[in-house]
This record gives structure tokens, C-alpha cells and sequence, in this order.
């Protein structure tokens, strides 16, 4: 009998009351010093006193929380793997570049000082929505969700809106269904292309902010040195009536009063509770000497982990948190990324085929080209397994390694992780803690456990 080497513990959440946190199966449990001190004895060999002893231990076992030996936890972790291989279950989930053009030049960003100016044309495009459609029926697929990404799409709303428009239509012919996504700096949505979109399924744009205006406009300009804060918050505003929008950020050491003021900003201008969500992240380094949060997930430094938790409580006071779905968990949140889902993919301007948004554009990472008749090729970011080499890390069930295409970026190699433990430690107590007593915040300790097993 041990703990699983996939739970986490935190300790006095409330005064002599302690939290399991299964990473395995997203699963909390709320335990009093009783409860720790029997557990501490089954791990050691003791059997469970009693029958109120012996249904506790039943339970955690039922539920992941302890396991009989190591070999049963490697079991549930390659049930836990198969299943999020699935992503979303009978989903196709694409992300399309129509350019790799943009019309800023983020001092963070790896086109800064190399500029493309790729842009997918016409025969790409068919063979591109051949692709999609051929992979659709193959694989016997309901639902098909397309992230449109860059560059900046905004510059191809042609593209964006005649390639919506016709896989809309083929998943409806097909009894399915077509979603849709973007990443956007902004700038040039309007409410005409807002109101256009939103006629082709149910979808929803990112847009970034890096903090208030003055911080923002230092970082997020034109090529032409100005500042971007003024014209893509008046098109935040403007547009969130009749498009989903969420608000992402990109934060550095010493900007979380930029941000706080952001926040403030986008309460005063109306938007508490009609923005999908409001996320920020630390900005992440991606090159050797270049940093981008145009791709990649996280911060492997976790430099700035304070003021994480700062700025997530400031965005739940101020009502402009994540929107709560049905299913929503932390895994559905951070991971394992979309590298290891089967069913997604990304395909740059080119019409080469990527299983990581952060590679594309390298045609050596490639799996296919959309014009090929040849076999897909396994994902070289996948193919060294690195995440084999975390151990009996708690958090590798949502990690896998981290950003693996950051990794290879920074260094050429695919053997090895990008490590975001120091991150995940602090931002699961946190959310864990505050999930906890979301839920359970009226009951002692063993009417917790008992409520949650």
C-alpha cells in the first residue's frame, strides 16, 4: 500500500485540515490529522482499525489516492495517457496559419528583427481544405475545430472567412459540427468581420494585452515604433457584444501594477462578466536569444510566480475569470498539450503538416504536407520520449515534458523537457486551495471526505 506518487498534499488549508490533490484524476480529497496519521500507517504495512477506518481506506483506494503497489500506478497512468490522447473526443483539432506575416513587431517576439512574409495561396488552400475534410472521414470524425493563428490571421480575413464558411457547410452536410478560434493581436478587428464570423459556428478570439498602456505600448508596436494599447481595446470593447472574446497577457518581473491597472481598466469599461476569460503568463523564452509567447505555453523558469497568483486573484475579484464550463478541469486547462493529442494538427502557409504550433514553419519537424500522398511521419518532438526522464514527478500526468517545441527551439534538441514544476507547485496550491473551499467551504474535514468520496 502507497500514496500515489501522482498526489499532491497541502497541508492546513484550514486550521487541521489538509488536502490530497490526485494530478492522475483531477480528484481532491479533504482529510483531518486522524485521517493523515492512519494513512501514514497503511503506507508503512499496519492494517485499517475498525470499520470507519477501513471505509476511508476503501475509498481513497477507489479513488486513486492509494494505490496497492507501483505497478497499479503505472497502470492508471497509461489509462490517464490513452485517455487524453483522445483531446476532444471525435474532435479534429486544427490550427491553420494563413500567413506568418504580422503587422507588429513585438519586441519579445521571434519575427521581430526576421519579419516573414509568407502567406498561404490559393492551390495550398484547396489542398488544405481537402486535407481537413479527407482526414475528417478517415478517421470517422464528428467535429471539426479550427484555430486560425500567424503571424497575425487578421491580415487574411478573406482566408479566415471563405475557408470558415466552406468547412461550416461540408460538417453540416457531413451531420457534424465546425468550431472555431483565433489568435489575435487586435488590431484590425471590427464588428463587420465579428458579426461575419460568428455566422459560421460558435468560436471565440484571444486577444493579448501586455498590461495598461504604457507598458503595452512599449512592447506591442508597430514596425514604425507606435504603440497598439488604444486601437485594440477600443476593438475589445466594440466587439465583445457580438464575439466571444477572451484577454490573454504577457507579463515580466515588476509589471504586476501595469497589469492590476489593466484589470481595472477592463472592469470600468464594462467587461466584468461578458469576456470569456482573462489569462496572463509570464513571457517565455523560446530562443537562444529571443523570447516569444506567440507559441509556447509557459515560463520554465517561473520567474515571476507571485505575481501569477497576484494577478489570478485580482481577475476572479474583479469578475473577469475564466467562464465556468461543464467538465472544465485544471488538466483541461494546462495539459498535456495538444502535442499528444492523435487528432490534432497544424499546417503553416506552406502547407506543411505540424503536431506543435511552435515548430511550424520548420518543415524538418513535419509529419506530411497537405499535397502529399506520402505516409505520415511520426512527430520528431515525440519520437525521444523525454518525458520519460521526470521520474516519479507528481505533475508529468499534465506535463509530459512541457513545452517541447520551446525546448527544441532554445537548444536544437528533442531529449529533452522544459520543466514547469516550480510553476505547477505554486499554481495548484493555489487553484487546488481556492477550489477546495469554493466547494467545501462550510464542512469540517470529515464530512469533506466523506461528501467527496
Amino acid at each position: 500500500m502507497q500514496i500515489s506518487r501522482f498526489v499532491v498534499g497541502y497541508d492546513d488549508v484550514r486550521p487541521n485540515e489538509h488536502v490530497l490533490y490526485s494530478v492522475l484524476h483531477d480528484r481532491y480529497v479533504g482529510i483531518d490529522a486522524d485521517i493523515r496519521s492512519s494513512i501514514a500507517r497503511w503506507v508503512s504495512g499496519e492494517p485499517a482499525q475498525g470499520d470507519d477506518e477501513r471505509e476511508v481506506r476503501t475509498a481513497l483506494l477507489e479513488q486513486g489516492f492509494l494505490v496497492e503497489d507501483r505497478t497499479q500506478d503505472d497502470s492508471n497512468l497509461r489509462a490517464h495517457l490513452a485517455k487524453a490522447a483522445e483531446g476532444m473526443p471525435g474532435t479534429l483539432m486544427v490550427t491553420l496559419m494563413p500567413t506568418l506575416a504580422c503587422n507588429l513587431a513585438c519586441d519579445y517576439c521571434f519575427q521581430k528583427d526576421s519579419p516573414a512574409f509568407t502567406k498561404m495561396r490559393a492551390p495550398t488552400e484547396q489542398a488544405t481544405l481537402d486535407w481537413l475534410l479527407r482526414t475528417v472521414d478517415e478517421r470517422g470524425l464528428r467535429a471539426l475545430h479550427v484555430h486560425y493563428f500567424g503571424g497575425e490571421p487578421l491580415t487574411r480575413k478573406d482566408y479566415v472567412l471563405r475557408t470558415a464558411k466552406a468547412l461550416s457547410s461540408a460538417m453540416a452536410a457531413r451531420g457534424g459540427t465546425f468550431e472555431w478560434t483565433m489568435t489575435s493581436n487586435g488590431v484590425l478587428l471590427d464588428v463587420e468581420f465579428a458579426k461575419a464570423i460568428s455566422q459560421f459556428g460558435a468560436g471565440s478570439i484571444k486577444i493579448t494585452f501586455d498590461g495598461d498602456k504604457e507598458t503595452h505600448d512599449k512592447a506591442r508596436v508597430y514596425r514604425d515604433g507606435r504603440g497598439s494599447f488604444d486601437v485594440i481595446f477600443a476593438n475589445v470593447v466594440a466587439c465583445a457584444p457580438f464575439v466571444k472574446i477572451w484577454v490573454g497577457g504577457n507579463f515580466r518581473p515588476g509589471e504586476a501594477e501595469s497589469y492590476e491597472k489593466l484589470l481595472a481598466r477592463l472592469e470600468a469599461a464594462g467587461l466584468s462578466g461578458k469576456l470569456e476569460g482573462v489569462r496572463f503568463k509570464p513571457v517565455v523564452e523560446v530562443g537562444k536569444t529571443s523570447s516569444s509567447t506567440c507559441t509556447s505555453c509557459a515560463d520554465n523558469k517561473a520567474s515571476d510566480l507571485p505575481t501569477l497568483v497576484q494577478l489570478n486573484r485580482s481577475i476572479d475579484k474583479r469578475k473577469l475569470g475564466l467562464k465556468k464550463h461543464s467538465g472544465e478541469t485544471l488538466e483541461s486547462m494546462i495539459g498535456p498539450c495538444e502535442l499528444h493529442w492523435t487528432n490534432n494538427f497544424t499546417i503553416d502557409p506552406e502547407g506543411f503538416v505540424y503536431k506543435c504550433p511552435a515548430v511550424a514553419g520548420r518543415s524538418e519537424m513535419a509529419v506530411t504536407n497537405v499535397a502529399s500522398s506520402d505516409p505520415q511521419k511520426p512527430a520528431p518532438l515525440l519520437v525521444p520520449r523525454p518525458w520519460e526522464k521526470c521520474g516519479d514527478c507528481a505533475f508529468m500526468p499534465v506535463c509530459m515534458g512541457g513545452c517541447l517545441g520551446g525546448k527544441w527551439l532554445q537548444t536544437g534538441r528533442t531529449d529533452e523537457v522544459f520543466c514547469l514544476k516550480d510553476q505547477f507547485e505554486v499554481s495548484f496550491r493555489e487553484t487546488v486551495g481556492r477550489r477546495y473551499l469554493d466547494e467545501f467551504g462550510g464542512h469540517p474535514a470529515q464530512q469533506t471526505f466523506e461528501h467527496a468520496a
